[in-house]
């Protein structure tokens, strides 16, 4: 019986249901990994909005954590799209000289894409048992574009000269930890007004970092579903899939998290588990012995707004998402006001289009009622 580890491989995460914190052993390291639907979206048992991709081999890996914008056209099919497209082209890119040259790369690639990935979201077939005046606002929506918000990297460890390549568009949190367990300074972090087109293009600054891999012991990324601004302790995942038995999130959640080089101070962990605790695991050679510095904490006991590791910034705070303008993607013709209630109320509930749009439109047609009924006759 054959019982070798592929050193080859890809797998994405179904959107349609959920994926439990998993652990998969590959020749770079162990990855991480988890995928959870909104509680909306659970309890109408529609397709979730994130999408998670990874591709590895015996010394490559790349990843990609897409976040769909549900206020676009179908976010969930951009988020496929794209995460399809970066692992892949990821994979064959070259180590680039510096961040400003891979964001140029990155952005290059991107809108390159657009006219493969424009058509599929043109011919997009929508259900057949829609009602006429919900597919007149679904393709209201198409015509904006669908959209998605992404973070991604590419971990090059084979040779002499392992580099660490990452990128992220949106608000979409990644971080690098050391083998100290001390937090890589990646510089800016993005904004929900950043995000990709599968019709136009990248909107926005696409953000990079490009470094040695000699010392990166750790890489994470995940959309703020997770609810946290700090790379999680393995203690806090654990709680996080214990509270969402019972109380699923209220945004889509997903993680990547690869570990290079588990350490007490990398996992944020009181105790090495023992199947941490062996160095011979580590795919990547360390140069030298290092003094650790303070280990990262868990969620408990740290001040609201203090950086959990020493030397990395805060993220910045969940925006609100709703950022697109409206009149684009909602233009419903003559229609009552009433008849446009029922329009967001039944795409919600049939999964076609966010809870959080729909709220946004049904509070903007009770403004725009109340304010008409206030007008003088």
């Amino acid at each position: 019986m054959n019982n070798r580890k592929p050193t080859v491989g890809r797998l994405n995460l179904p959107q349609e249901t959920e994926t439990p914190l998993t652990a998969f052993e590959t020749p770079v390291g162990t990855a991480l990994y988890l995928y959870n639907r909104s509680i909306d979206s659970i309890q109408a048992s529609t397709i979730g909005q994130d999408y998670l991709v990874y591709r590895y081999g015996a010394s490559d890996l790349t990843f990609a954590v897409c976040d769909g914008v549900g206020q676009s056209f179908m976010g969930d099919l951009a988020a496929r799209l794209l995460g399809n497209f970066l692992i892949d082209w990821l994979w064959d890119t070259p180590k680039p000289k510096n961040a400003e040259e891979f964001a140029q790369a990155v952005v290059g690639a991107l809108n390159g894409f657009t006219p493969t990935s424009g058509p599929k979201i043109a011919e997009y077939e929508l259900p057949s048992h829609l009602p006429p005046i919900l597919v007149q606002a679904l393709d209201n929506q198409r015509r904006y574009g669908s959209e998605s918000m992404f973070v991604a990297g590419r971990l090059a460890l084979g040779g002499s000269d392992p580099w660490v390549a990452l990128c992220w568009l949106g608000d979409s949190p990644v971080a690098a930890i050391d083998i100290d367990g001390k937090l890589v300074d990646l510089g800016p972090k993005g904004h929900t007004s950043e995000r990709w087109n599968a019709t136009t293009g990248v909107k926005g600054e696409v953000h990079t970092w490009v470094g040695s891999g000699k010392h990166v012991a750790r890489v994470a990324g995940y959309t703020d579903g997770l609810g946290l601004t700090h790379a999680p302790t393995d203690a806090e995942l654990a709680r996080l899939m214990e509270e969402w038995r019972q109380n699923p999130p209220s945004d889509d959640a997903s993680l990547f998290d690869v570990r290079l080089a588990p350490s007490l101070q990398t996992i944020g962990a009181v105790e090495a588990p023992p199947t941490l605790a062996s160095d011979a695991t580590r795919p990547i050679e360390i140069d030298g012995l290092r003094q650790p510095v303070t280990t990262m904490q868990p969620l408990e006991g740290i001040p609201p707004g203090k950086p959990t590791v020493e030397g990395w910034r805060p993220l910045v705070s969940k925006k609100d998402k709703s950022e697109l303008n409206l009149d684009d993607i909602a233009r419903l013709g003559d229609l009552s006001t009433q008849q446009q209630y029922r329009v967001w109320q039944q795409a919600a509930l049939l999964g076609l289009t966010s809870a959080a749009l729909a709220m946004l439109m049904l509070e903007r047609l009770i403004a725009e009622e109340e304010a008409r009924k206030k007008k003088p006759d």
